[in-house]
């Protein structure tokens, strides 16, 4: 294991962009770990509210159906946007009548109550949906919450850390970074491993993760869709497994159950911004902080069917569609071969370019989500992006903190559509000779 060093604070000022845009472009120095500790201020306050009963969500057999259509229809474009991303048109479709007209009601889906039997029914299949999908058994909770999975670093702190207690992060990038930010705002954290020193263009080998003893848990982002890394398997530390899986859950076979809890933001595979999905083992919820807040409380949330208060209704149903349109289509086992095929057009692409696209990462954390590279130049950067718009397709810029290149292939993501954007550097890099 390595070994953890005393740091300053972890800081984030208005000068992040450009510190993150150096780094993409720096030169490489060797990797190391770091420990950053806070002092912490939360409040106890009222006792979590009445439960309901707990919609029982049984697993379900898995129906393949032929595979997802390779092309957009309907006059729509290829969408490399990092979030919200592009979504199969069958699950656009079906939410557009539902929004009209739910079940013949009169009403629709934005408007009924949360509390109806055709939400009870909408609700009922998305938990059977994601559990189909992630495979997961009766000892996991399945929740919905409001909001990004930015607050789930700091929601996870208050439910599962003491107040002398702290979590340990590997920070691979910007959204780790955040994420440590975050909960650094509530309880203690612990950096265990500082990928800043070698400018994020690799995830940690277990051996690279400093000690983790006494930590409430281990923290990471399985995939990293601004440097375009990612974890091939959950790492190996002495301590429970948390998971920002936002970018790549359901994409791949992963060892979920390796895991505490797993979070997710809707935007990336499940469909809508502004919902979260967590996924937690029942008896790591056992050990949550009874004294939050009911709406702060994962407890709470569980005995109350995600609804404590009126939920965003139309993002569970968007979540559950877009579970069932990935468990139809054969799973994560399924789409672990088709996204990889994806991303392998693009990165051939890169790798015959002789350097004129540098990819941010090492080949052997390379992502199969979001592939990122920079162009000699900014001005050329500038005229990749509007060519490509030209040829249809569509939000291919880096963020705005990182720079370059990059190209999201998710789930629902038309398959010939890599082929296209492959064929477009080609293109663009013979006019630049």
């Amino acid at each position: 294991m390595g070994t953890g060093t005393e740091t300053g604070a972890v800081r984030m000022s208005a000068g992040l962009r450009a510190t993150w845009r150096t780094l993409s472009i720096g030169a490489q120095r060797g990797c190391t770990a770091g420990l950053h500790v806070n002092a912490t201020v939360v409040s106890p306050s009222s006792k979590a509210r009445t439960s309901m009963t707990t919609i029982s969500a049984q697993r379900a057999t898995v129906m393949t159906t032929p595979l997802p259509p390779t092309t957009p229809r309907n006059g729509r474009v290829y969408n490399f946007s990092a979030g919200p991303a592009q979504m199969p048109e069958s699950v656009l479709e079906q939410l557009q009548r539902e929004i009209m007209d739910l079940d013949g009601t009169g009403i629709g889906l934005l408007e009924h109550s949360h509390r109806g039997p055709s939400y009870d029914r909408l609700l009922t299949e998305a938990y059977d949906s994601v559990r189909r999908a992630s495979g997961l058994g009766a000892d996991w909770e399945v929740l919905f919450l409001p909001g990004g999975s930015m607050q789930h670093f700091s929601l996870i702190a208050m439910n599962f850390i003491p107040k002398d207690g702290f979590a340990a992060f590997a920070d691979t990038g910007l959204w780790a970074h955040k994420g440590e930010i975050e909960t650094r705002a509530v309880r203690n954290t612990r950096t265990v491993f500082d990928g800043a020193s070698c400018r994020f263009d690799h995830v940690p080998a277990d051996n690279e993760i400093a000690d983790c003893t006494g930590a409430s848990y281990f923290c990471y982002c399985s995939n990293n869709t601004v440097e375009g890394t990612q974890f091939a398997r959950p790492p190996k530390v002495n301590a429970p497994l948390v998971c920002d899986a936002t970018s790549d859950l359901f994409s791949r076979e992963y060892a979920l159950d390796a895991h505490e809890l797993i979070f997710a933001s809707g935007q990336k595979n499940l469909g809508a911004s502004g919902i979260s999905l967590i996924l937690v083992k029942k008896s790591f919820l056992a050990k949550a902080d009874a004294s939050l807040p009911g709406l702060l409380s994962y407890a709470n949330f569980a005995k109350a069917d995600s609804r404590p208060n009126t939920p965003p209704t139309f993002g569970v149903r968007v979540i559950g569609l877009m579970s069932k349109w990935i468990a139809d289509h054969g799973g994560p086992k399924v789409f672990a071969v088709l996204n990889a095929k994806k991303a392998a057009n693009i990165y051939a692409a890169i790798d015959r370019s002789n350097g004129f696209y540098r990819p941010s990462m090492r080949d052997d954390c390379r992502s199969q989500m979001s592939i990122s590279f920079q162009l000699p130049s900014d001005a050329l950067v500038d005229a990749f992006v509007a060519e490509s718009e030209k040829a249809g397709l569509f939000g291919l810029r880096g963020h705005r903190d990182w720079g370059g290149i990059r190209a999201c292939v998710y789930n629902a993501f038309p398959a010939h559509g890599s082929e296209l954007l492959a064929e477009f550097m080609d293109d663009f890099k013979k006019k630049q000779a």
